[in-house]
């Protein structure tokens, strides 16, 4: 793609405590009527492009993080109608993105090896031949009005630096440097970036203003989101304001971080700077965002509701499903889980949009399902899996953060993170019937499960990494070891069904199976009952059905959840399966009393506290905006629903809701690529009613009946 290439950049030594969002500028003649034309670009950190004057793409924060070692992802556009035939301007701003992040952080990427001025790499093509590619012809100029950016602090703009001219032919730039080519960039391999880009999704007005101090004013959007400010303004000249974003507010109106600025001991935390320049001047940051609800704003003179929104960012994945039904506080819950979800999606799933922004597998491992079946989320997951693979070392290790600079292989990691590796390709094929993504890491499963083998110690325990993490009793909650020992199962059977597909040998891995369930049988297992009475342990038992009296240990999740009035007692480990484990015993009255429960640990109670979306803690301190307790999303699809898609064989789904007794009606549908198939069922003078409507071509089915094409009515007579 890029060869004889080279990515340029300021002909600036790099200053570890600088960080510029360099312009380039390439002015250029065509000879030829344009027939079609393609630009090829990766930025390191971010590269935004002009084409005489116009913007080639509505995507933000290109090109995505990744091991730049081992991968560079870059994007493709049609730029055929904003060429001309003639004199033709290219431009480009660059900001640090994760190349160049020097904020000391819990993290490491300050100490990032690869940490340079931002650059970028770029071809057109022009009617099948290279019409331009980045080299030293370009001009550059530090001097952007970006005076500063840094992806998990913020933003500093000066409009008096901007020039709206900047990215014409006939813009001014006989001051400007020669850009430099770098001789010593990434050996990454160059890979299309295919997946959904990162946009703009959504606008929030401001809903209410606060007066907070003497000179701070808070508007409240009304929802927690990813993203940043629109800024509108019209201040004297140099006038400074400054935007900071949090969460949630204390009553005297001033911000609430959840002590999370901690992470940023040099930095303030989520802040933008705007410098106005004596005229009216709409302004968003493009190099930064943030997770917030509140935005408070000092140093504006005069503002109003209308001077001010946020805008919701995240990549632009289409939402697959709806549900709704009786209860408000399932519906406002879904909501919640939805946003929560599509704060977390760029180019990875994220932890959250204001703390890390990093891809905290251990969260992914627990909202995989949920995600692929909510939204369309393949080919985030397929670019995502590449990054797992770079991230693995040569030991098989993986770390807890991927991509990562490089921390993460000592802590964080352990199954609960690793776990992955398994459970995205695993999904991808349950969810698409693509067996590809299974198959091409058998390499991986073998090295990472040789890895497991080599941590185990004198007793064959695996004690490391997380365990039920963030469980609500955080001294009483399941160990790394019964965990890990349970999931190394599962990645022994995903990496069975992989050599099956893939047409290979299974004997080997048959038995090491079968040696697992044996040992975790005879530790774990007494008189029929699982020796770790908590509710994680029974219901990870029963979801792998590893047991020898399936009555004796459903009787004991019963009593576990009993026990706690219908609340759960898991971390974000166990509650991924005890939804499930519930629906396996029958109990699925018990699996929605759980998601209902009021009072704490409850998602209600987050509910009753303001949420908009789920948050990281049950007590409700830290991030607000986490995915990690979003599997209740799938389950009520699947399971209260009924849309349990199957493409393992031919593409097939099943309809199997069940009729919660708390709920009079529900409503939900799953779109395909027919359109859209819709389940609702309503309780009726004493029976449920139950409508099924099916898209041509899509073979549905009801109680092993296959189903028409429209319209399918069913009544079931209830006991009494």
């Amino acid at each position: 793609m890029f060869e004889k290439i080279s990515f340029i950049k300021p002909d600036i030594p790099f200053d570890k405590n600088k960080f510029y969002a360099p312009m380039f500028r390439k002015k250029f003649v065509l000879s030829e009527t344009v027939k079609s034309a393609k630009l090829n670009i990766c930025g390191l950190g971010y590269a935004y492009v002009w084409l005489n004057g116009k913007k080639i793409t509505q995507d933000l924060f290109t090109a995505p993080v990744s091991n730049y070692s081992k991968t560079l992802w870059y994007n493709t556009y049609d730029v055929t109608n904003l060429l001309n035939k003639g004199e033709n301007i290219l431009a480009v701003i660059c900001g640090c993105g994760w190349y160049n992040e020097g904020i000391e952080s819990a993290w490491d990427y300050d100490k990032a090896k690869w940490r340079d001025n931002p650059k970028f790499i770029m071809r057109l093509d022009v009617n099948g031949s290279t019409a331009v590619k980045s080299d030293s012809t370009w001009k550059c100029s530090i001097d952007s009005p970006a005076t500063y950016n840094q992806l998990r602090c913020g933003e500093h703009f000066d409009s008096r630096l901007y020039a709206e001219n900047w990215t014409e032919y006939n813009f001014d730039d006989s001051k400007w440097s020669a850009a430099a080519e770098d001789n010593t960039p990434p050996k990454g391999a160059f890979r299309p970036c295919e997946c959904e880009p990162i946009r703009e999704c959504g606008v929030l007005p401001a809903k209410a203003m606060y007066k907070s101090g003497d000179d701070k004013y808070v508007f409240d959007i009304g929802q927690n989101i990813s993203g940043y400010i629109r800024l509108h303004t019209n201040q004297t000249g140099g006038d400074k304001i400054i935007i900071r974003y949090a969460e949630e507010i204390n009553e005297d109106y001033s911000l609430q971080l959840n002590d999370m600025e901690k992470y940023y001991p040099s930095s303030p935390f989520q802040t933008d700077e705007f410098i106005c320049c004596g005229k009216d001047f709409v302004w968003s940051p493009i190099f930064v965002y943030h997770g917030f609800r509140y935005i408070e704003i000092s140093g504006i003179k005069n503002p109003s509701l209308n001077d001010v929104s946020g805008v919701f960012v995240h990549q632009a994945v289409k939402t697959r499903t709806g549900f709704e039904c009786s209860d408000e506080r399932i519906n406002k819950l879904f909501k919640a889980g939805q946003n929560a979800t599509l704060s977390n999606l760029f180019y990875m799933p994220t932890d959250c949009p204001t703390r890390e922004k990093l891809g905290w597998a251990n969260d992914a491992q627990s909202s995989t399902e949920q995600m692929l079946i909510n939204f369309e989320t393949e080919r985030v997951f397929e670019k995502w899996l590449t990054d797992i693979h770079d991230a693995m070392r040569e030991d098989g290790a993986l770390p807890g953060i991927i991509p990562t600079a490089g921390w993460g292989y000592h802590w964080g990691n352990g199954p609960v993170s690793d776990g992955v590796l398994f459970e995205i390709p695993y999904r991808l094929y349950l969810h698409t019937g693509n067996k590809k993504p299974l198959t091409d890491s058998i390499p991986y499963f073998k090295r990472y499960l040789d890895y497991l083998d080599m941590q185990e110690d004198k007793d064959g325990n695996l004690n490391f990494g997380l365990d039920d993490w963030a469980a609500p009793d955080n001294d009483d909650k399941v160990d790394s070891v019964f965990i890990n020992a349970l999931l190394k199962i599962k990645f022994i059977r995903i990496l069975l069904l992989a050599q099956e597909l893939d047409g290979m040998n299974t004997d080997e891995i048959k038995l090491k199976e079968q040696y697992a369930v044996r040992r975790v049988k005879e530790k774990y297992l007494t008189n029929g009952r699982c020796s770790v009475n908590k509710q994680t342990a029974a219901a990870m038992l029963i979801y792998f059905d590893i047991y020898d009296d399936f009555e004796l240990l459903k009787k004991q999740l019963k009593e576990l959840v009993e026990q706690k009035n219908f609340h759960h007692d898991c971390g974000m480990v166990g509650l991924r399966y005890l939804y499930r484990a519930l629906s396996k015993c029958g109990l699925q009255e018990y699996a929605y009393k759980i998601i209902t429960a009021e009072g704490f640990p409850s998602y209600i109670n987050w509910l009753n506290n303001g949420a908009t979306t789920l948050y990281e803690r049950w007590n409700m301190t830290e991030s607000k905006n986490h995915h990690m307790y979003s599997h209740f999303m799938a389950w009520l699809m699947t399971d209260i629903i009924g849309i349990q898609p199957d493409n393992t064989n031919g593409y097939r789904i099943d309809i199997k809701p069940y009729y919660v007794k708390e709920l009079s009606y529900v409503r939900g549908y799953y779109s395909t690529e027919y359109g859209r198939i819709t389940v609702e069922w309503k309780r009726e003078n004493g029976a449920v009613n139950l409508c099924v409507e099916v898209p041509q071509n899509v073979n549905a089915t009801y109680n092993g009946q296959k189903l028409r094409t429209g319209e399918n009515k069913f009544i079931i007579k209830e006991q009494i």
